[in-house]
């Protein structure tokens, strides 16, 4: 996916996470390639093999080995090398994320948002908030073309929501006076996925980091189950990389790397908790970011750990997790909607009580 900005509001699209397979098929139908000798290895990110053929990373770009001619085939551009430069700036110790309109905004190492006032969503979108976006992909707006336009128009008091939601609400809370109240049309059968998610492109996690996320869930009686309830990624790198929460079709809280092979986290088998129904559940993580195969994955539900293994948390060692994503990120039922809500939302480099 790419990004789409709005002056200081930075505003993420949403299509599946990066794969081997699929830029191989674009390559695959590509114009001729080009080549360059094969570089020193030492500035190698990332090597896989896939179906007996190497790919390699360098200085942002994926490769494909060709060993008969004893060259790299270029296939894309998976990230700008120079994101950070063109990007962040550090003052007194301070990270400053640049906007579209020169403006600094200081990044997030620690966020957090009881939804306590009921207002419409034009008014949570902005910096001060800290909240810089929406997704709304339906049956109504299936394209990225569809749901930026809608979103636009909301954002700019011209529109109201069509069929998916993203609203505060008083109808239903976990603590106080309101919580976030996202609502999502079953998928047609031609798109990917459907979406109505909250999102912050201002948080700011790197390797080494322990981050820890905690959120309060209510799935009505009746409802489709969500997919994904929570996804934090790197925008700067194609198709928003990342950890998120996922809801198994067998019902169980989880985590998964989309990335490359997409690893997943998963319960105990015999021992699963299932995610429940008509209840508020808390869901509390712990991360520490590692592109290798010791970072920590942890998870708790309503205090009881079901989730705690090693592995890979980051795509790559340079990459920033900027983008927080909450709500129904992903949805992929096609007989029913979906109502999630969401209280109590917060994340942070030290633990959450």
């Amino acid at each position: 996916r790419h990004r789409m900005k709005t002056k200081t509001i930075l505003i993420p699209m949403v299509i599946a996470g990066w794969s081997l397979v699929a830029a191989a098929a674009r390559f695959a139908h590509a114009a001729p390639a080009q080549t360059i000798p094969p570089p020193d290895e030492s500035g190698v990110e990332l090597s896989v093999v896939d179906g007996g053929t190497t790919f390699k990373l360098f200085q942002g770009k994926l490769y494909r080995v060709n060993p008969q001619a004893n060259q790299w085939e270029f296939i894309e551009q998976l990230y700008d090398p120079d994101f950070r430069a063109k990007n962040y700036v550090e003052r007194a110790g301070t990270i400053l994320r640049r906007a579209d309109n020169g403006a600094l905004i200081p990044v997030r190492r620690q966020f957090a948002d009881d939804f306590e006032t009921v207002r419409p969503i034009r008014e949570m979108i902005g910096p001060e908030t800290g909240w810089t976006g929406f997704t709304l992909q339906s049956p109504q707006t299936p394209t990225v073309r569809d749901y930026v336009a809608l979103r636009n128009r909301i954002l700019k008091g011209q529109a109201d929501f069509l069929d998916n939601r993203v609203e505060i609400s008083a109808e239903l809370v976990h603590s106080g006076k309101g919580a976030l109240k996202t609502f999502c049309a079953p998928r047609t059968g031609e798109m990917v996925t459907a979406k109505a998610s909250l999102d912050t492109e201002l948080v700011h996690f790197v390797k080494g980091d322990d981050v820890w996320f905690s959120a309060w869930y209510y799935v009505p009686a009746g409802s489709g189950m969500p997919f994904t309830v929570m996804d934090l990624e790197s925008s700067w790198i194609n198709q928003y990389p990342g950890i998120r929460i996922v809801i198994s079709e067998s019902g169980h809280a989880m985590l998964e790397l989309k990335w490359a092979a997409k690893p997943k986290y998963r319960q105990l088998k015999g021992r699963e908790i299932p995610f429940p129904v008509g209840k508020w559940t808390r869901l509390k993580e712990h991360l520490r970011l590692s592109e290798k195969e010791d970072g920590i994955i942890e998870l708790w539900q309503d205090g009881q750990k079901i989730v705690d293994v090693r592995g890979q948390t980051l795509p790559l060692a340079g990459a920033i997790y900027n983008n927080l994503e909450i709500g129904i990120s992903a949805y992929n039922d096609r007989t029913k909607p979906a109502t999630l809500y969401v209280d109590d939302v917060a994340i942070s480099r030290k633990p959450i009580e």
